[in-house]
């Protein structure tokens, strides 16, 4: 038979294969994202049933006291936990905490430095006992410690014991560093979060003190545009259609900055005679001219301190403009007819819904005074660019224009969806007039679709013949208009038709709302076809729609 050593051999190999298993489920807990004392108590787990090193804790400092508390543990009962609490630096795991080094007590009943407290004596084997302590490092820096009891008559060598126990105290700080670093991050993002939840309800109570809704992305870029300039001195200078609320944002910009105390002053370029631009800016003396019968101020110097309001700047004369540019160079003002200059303060806001950089091409606006106007750029979206914007408004416009002329008008769904499903060319502006047409002709306080296609069509009969055939054409190439709006697919208008809706009218005694049911047609199409092929018809009263 062979010699006794086969099963020495065999046990070596064993405690190999367990070591190898032990580092890599040690591993697999580090990646499956636990808590880290609860991924320590699993590798405790596993350096006792796996390797025999027993009774394993890890100690950590208390934040509060600075005391030495066990942690995580395994073979420990709940009371040897509770009584493992140690001073700074007392017994072997305080020194250790302490060095930073590795201690080993290879018989704790000769050690007086192993305090034996958490467990007893007579809790452990009766043979010799060892205890191993080993500092858990986090970035240079000493966290805790892992201790263990061991055997000593165990047939693994020592050094194979501390080669282990040194990659699971390295791993165990590995998962405290993670922890540091998601919990940082943690508190990096949640400030962040603070950050921007106070930013946007900064933002929402700078727009709604100045009466600017939405919530758009482009409307709120611009928003911040206009609070990053607000409190410097540059020339700002507002680009977007007519009716997009260029005079609300030039107010916000004003109301914002360090000149809230000082005049406003707006001045519509458009509707200025280019006789009357010069005194009406500049001023003039008495005598100046033909009718000029005492000395008045221009709007430069009403401005004075405060912010001048530029509507429509593309309007300007050539022959203003140079003067202009002067006064923006040179911040000196001379009044029509005087001879005296006088010094002013005044920030420029600008506003054109035309496009300066094709005037300058045309030879009609000065590069030199685009390049003064156009420091600070906003563009402020069209109304049909921020569709999600058009039910905050019809709330916010018709809480005030119901307040204003006495009424309770409320939209139905529907109604709402008619007015959403419109192209709204003209705007703002154009949604507040026709929510005012809704709000003194609604026959009841409750408003449906037929009400807001009539106020709709009214709107577009007030414009020109070509105009209306673009705004079907809108219609018809809408793509993402609603299945149930008011806007339906569009189709050509012949001739073939007039008798047909004639004679639907006639039947409906001339109620265009039942008639629009009856031939599939929405009532802003039904009056379309009505103008272009010439049907006379008496309009019902509006309390029948």
């Amino acid at each position: 038979m062979d010699p006794a050593p086969a099963p020495a051999k065999d046990n070596k190999e064993e405690l190999a294969a367990n070591e190898q298993l032990l580092v890599r489920e040690s591993i697999n807990l580090l990646s499956r994202g636990l808590d880290p004392l609860t991924a320590a108590q699993h590798m405790l787990h596993l350096l006792s049933e796996l390797l025999g090193l027993n009774r394993g804790r890890v100690v950590l400092p208390d934040p509060q006291s600075g005391e030495l508390l066990i942690r995580a543990a395994y073979g420990l009962t709940r009371e040897e936990v509770r009584k493992g609490r140690y001073a700074p630096g007392e017994g072997i795991t305080g020194r250790v905490l302490q060095s930073g080094e590795t201690l080993i007590v290879q018989d704790i009943d000769a050690e007086p430095g192993y305090l034996a407290r958490a467990i007893e004596r007579s809790r452990l084997p009766p043979g010799t006992v060892s205890f191993i302590a080993l500092p858990i490092q986090v970035d240079q820096r000493i966290a805790g410690v892992l201790g263990v009891h061991r055997l000593r008559s165990r047939q693994r060598p020592l050094g194979a014991d501390l080669q282990v126990l040194r990659t699971i105290a390295e791993l165990i700080g590995q998962s405290f560093k993670i922890q540091d670093l998601i919990q940082k991050r943690t508190a990096e993002l949640q400030a962040e979060n603070r950050s921007l939840k106070a930013a946007l309800l900064r933002r929402a109570e700078f727009s709604r003190n100045w009466g600017i809704i939405g919530e758009a992305p482009k409307l709120l870029a611009a928003l911040n545009q206009l609070e990053q300039v607000a409190s410097s001195e540059a020339t700002v200078l507002l680009l977007g259609e007519s009716g997009t609320g260029k005079e609300l944002f030039a107010r916000a910009l004003h109301l914002q900055s360090a000149r809230r105390d000082q005049p406003f002053v707006k001045v519509n370029c458009a509707a200025i005679p280019e006789t009357l631009f010069e005194a009406e800016l500049f001023g003039h003396e008495k005598g100046a001219y033909t009718g000029a019968s005492q000395q008045r101020i221009g709007r430069f110097e009403q401005a004075n301190g405060g912010t001048l309001f530029l509507d429509e700047i593309g309007d300007l004369p050539l022959a203003v403009q140079v003067k202009l540019l002067r006064v923006l160079q040179e911040r000196v003002i001379e009044r029509l007819g005087g001879r005296t200059e006088i010094a002013v303060d005044v920030r420029i806001v600008a506003a054109t819904h035309q496009d300066l950089g094709a005037l300058v091409q045309a030879q009609r606006f000065r590069l030199d005074l685009y390049y003064r106007l156009n420091v600070i750029p906003i563009h402020l979206p069209a109304l049909r660019e921020r569709p999600g914007d058009i039910k905050l408004l019809v709330r916010h416009l018709l809480s005030q224009l119901n307040e204003r002329h006495q009424r309770d008008v409320r939209l139905t769904p529907d109604g709402m969806s008619s007015l959403v499903s419109y192209p709204w060319p003209g705007n703002i502006r154009q949604l507040y007039n026709v929510l005012e047409r809704i709000v003194l002709l609604a026959p009841d306080d409750e408003v449906a679709e037929s009400t807001v296609d009539y106020a709709l069509v009214s709107e577009v009969q007030g414009a020109p013949r070509d105009t209306i055939a673009i705004e079907v054409e809108r219609h018809r190439a809408e793509p993402h208009a609603p299945q149930a709006s008011a806007v339906r697919d569009y189709q050509h208008v012949t001739q073939d038709e007039r008798e047909r809706i004639r004679a639907a009218l006639d039947q409906h005694r001339g109620n265009k709302s039942r008639t629009a049911k009856a031939l599939d047609l929405t009532l802003r199409q039904l009056n379309y076809r009505i103008s272009v092929l010439g049907i006379e018809v008496c309009r019902p009263r509006l309390s029948k729609l």
